[in-house]
């Protein structure tokens, strides 16, 4: 899977099998929270939610 965004960190311990099963399921959404490089592939990135930012102040705003 190609990356939308600049670099990603070990996607294979944690993200990849989301991103599989997101590529897999068409009713599903991936979402992505982190401090830096908040990423999705190319292949899901319509159905995605990438949000670049401190956890903290995020879930504050929402």
């Amino acid at each position: 899977m190609k990356m939308v965004g600049n670099k990603h960190n070990t996607p294979g311990i944690i993200k990849y099998p989301f991103w599989q099963m997101t590529a897999q399921n068409p009713g599903a959404v991936y979402a992505c929270l982190n401090l830096m490089d908040a990423a999705a592939p190319q292949e899901i990135a319509r159905r995605s939610i990438c949000i670049q930012g401190d956890i903290g102040k995020v879930l504050e705003l929402l």
